[in-house]
């Protein structure tokens, strides 16, 4: 594994423990074995770290938006966006664990809004599949409805990662499908 490689999953880590305000960029170098001069010889800042975590986690999300885009049958094209979000809990919960906090400091925003930015036309991309799906699957909002899912696969997720393996993830995914088909 390259350096630059080995900084960010140290760094992945030590957010993950210690939160991004908890950690610095020491505790970085340190879970990386290697000197803080070598960490600021691949980043500016423990910030660029951010943006280089919301622009991985946009590039993640890929294969959701190409499967948006080509699958033909709304129903087929639901049933994977809700399988999509939901069936990486339970092998990503760290990462999402950290996205999550990400999310809500006010340094994750500010990396997430130059991400949307600098990437505005993969995120309109995204966002325009999703309308499109629910303007085929007869939405009048679609919108409206884009929103209201988004925001609670979120709210599930969440619920997840707080509860862990109590929550009962299958039986909501499937009832969630089952409130669009």
């Amino acid at each position: 594994m390259d350096t630059k490689t080995n900084l960010l999953k140290a760094a992945l880590k030590v957010f993950a423990t210690n939160g991004y305000h908890g950690s610095s960029v020491a505790d970085i170098a340190k879970k990386a074995n290697v000197s803080k001069a070598l960490f600021y010889h691949y980043f500016d800042s423990k910030n660029d770290l951010l943006i280089i975590f919301a622009k991985q986690r946009l590039e993640e999300w890929t294969p959701l938006i190409e499967n948006l885009e080509i699958v033909k049958d709304p129903k087929e094209r639901i049933a994977f966006l809700i399988d999509f979000v939901l069936s990486e809990l339970e092998t990503r919960s760290d990462w999402l664990r950290f996205l999550y906090m990400l999310y809500l400091s006010t340094e994750g925003i500010a990396s997430i809004q130059e991400t949307m930015k600098k990437h505005k036309a993969q995120f309109d991309r995204l966002f325009a599949a999703e309308r499109k799906l629910y303007q085929d699957l007869g939405y009048a909002d679609p919108e409206m409805e884009a929103t209201y899912l988004r925001s609670v696969l979120q709210g599930i997720s969440l619920e997840y990662l707080l509860s862990g393996k109590n929550y009962p993830l299958q039986t909501m995914k499937e009832k969630i499908i089952k409130r669009y088909l």
